[in-house]
């Protein structure tokens, strides 16, 4: 009886403690431009240099106006921002970004500053992709506003 109890308690403990390490949840937001940002490869170049090389879709979508809804990744200590990384996941899961099928974060220039926020917000602006291997982003949404 006594070592039935033990385990029963140690199970309830395992059970707590598991509980406690998961990742907290968040709104789902992969769409299908997000799941296209998460196919960017990398090929070498003419240079033997590392570059992004994007799907189809998504360059069939350059410099075009999109839609596309995410968490605010701030670059700066601030209360307001006009330049940010948006990320598919909130600010604490972004360490996975860009691994499995979580989609790298992407480069935010926004008309008017954006107030800090932990909730998801939607964003249009002009989808430009930067294919050059340099120490940039390699994408970014520009004249960026917040869709309402």
């Amino acid at each position: 009886m006594k070592l039935k109890l033990i385990v029963i308690l140690a199970l309830l403990t395992c059970r707590a403690v598991i509980a406690k390490g998961q990742a907290p949840t968040h709104v789902p937001l992969m769409d299908d431009t997000w799941r296209l940002i998460a196919q960017k490869k990398y090929v070498k170049n003419a240079q033997y240099k590392m570059v992004p090389a994007f799907p189809q879709r998504l360059q069939d979508m350059e410099n075009q106006v999109i839609e596309l809804s995410g968490y605010i990744i701030p670059l700066k200590a601030e209360m307001e921002y006009t330049n940010f990384m948006l990320a598919v996941v909130p600010y604490d899961q972004c360490a996975y970004c860009g691994q499995g099928d979580i989609p790298s974060m992407i480069e935010v220039y926004a008309k008017r500053a954006v107030g800090a926020s932990d909730r998801p917000v939607r964003m249009r602006g002009k989808l430009v992709l930067n294919r050059t291997g340099d120490k940039r982003s390699e994408i970014f949404l520009l004249e960026a506003e917040i869709k309402k």
